[in-house]
């Protein structure tokens, strides 16, 4: 049997990287994200402490200068991804007040969206009206991209097969390519699911974990598992034999809609298979 590694490392700074397949920067683009999910998971200083000397001119003087990573800084592309994970960072190891002070430009290139906007004002004012207003916005479109979702699948036929079994489909049928390109992005569900986890218990919060289910197939336990759904006995022993995959599996389909390679991991794993590592993690706030 092939052996097939997660490829996951640690680099000097403390950020989370990932060793690229090619040519690269073994994603460091991607290393706030990244490192942010680490730290919840494994809740080590080094990888918490990663961001705070990230963010550190902001949590000390508000002044906004956030990197993508120290050597490839990309002030200027920081995106609305990587600045919600921040303010997930705050929410589990700083204050999450401090968030409001996070200028509407995120960079020369991004500025908040409206339910980005609203939902960093219900974390960090804590208050019905803020969650209501969350709420109202992100429910309305969480029921649209349900939807679509489903219409384009059902239409080209897309149906999600074991992780195991999958690999990336590069020539598609017209209907498939529509669908791939038009869905909304499964590569933000994770990100959305940790947002709402992240808000005050309570009916708003009841509400959006019931209208993100859907969003997700049954077997993406990391989504279920922040979203309070019931899982089965099944479910649970699908978690305890999953092996994970060497690329982060809960923030995409397991059908052609994915357009990235995504393989299943086989034989003992280096330490942090964080794809794996995530479902026995306690993900609640405020355990470090």
């Amino acid at each position: 049997m092939v052996i097939k590694q997660h490829r996951n490392f640690v680099d000097k700074y403390g950020y989370m990287l990932e060793w690229s397949r090619g040519d690269g920067d073994n994603g460091m683009g991607d290393a706030v994200a990244r490192t942010v999910l680490a730290a919840i998971i494994y809740r080590k200083a080094f990888f918490i402490d990663a961001i705070y000397m990230n963010f550190l001119s902001f949590l000390n003087a508000d002044s906004w200068h956030p990197m993508r990573h120290i050597e490839t800084p990309r002030t200027k592309d920081f995106s609305r991804d990587h600045t919600i994970w921040f303010v997930i960072w705050l929410c589990y190891f700083g204050d999450p007040e401090k968030a409001l002070k996070i200028p509407y430009r995120i960079s020369e290139k991004f500025k908040q969206t409206v339910d980005m906007w609203l939902w960093i004002r219900a974390i960090a004012k804590n208050r019905w009206i803020d969650r209501f207003m969350y709420w109202a916005v992100a429910s309305v479109i969480m029921r649209f991209n349900n939807r679509l979702n489903r219409v384009l699948r059902k239409r080209a036929g897309i149906e999600s097969v074991h992780y195991k079994d999958f690999e990336v489909t590069y020539l598609l049928t017209e209907k498939e390519l529509f669908a791939r390109i038009h869905s909304a992005p499964s590569y933000i569900m994770d990100t959305q699911a940790f947002m709402i986890h992240c808000l005050k218990d309570g009916w708003f919060k009841g509400r959006l974990q019931k209208r993100m289910i859907p969003l997700v197939e049954k077997t993406n336990y990391l989504v279920r598992k922040l979203m309070n759904d019931k899982l089965s006995d099944f479910d649970h022993v699908a978690m305890d034999y999953y092996t994970g995959m060497d690329a982060w599996r809960w923030g995409r389909r397991l059908d052609k809609t994915t357009d990235i390679e995504m393989n299943a991991l086989s034989g003992k794993q280096p330490e942090y298979n964080m794809d794996k590592d995530v479902l026995s993690m306690d993900l609640q706030i405020n355990k470090i």
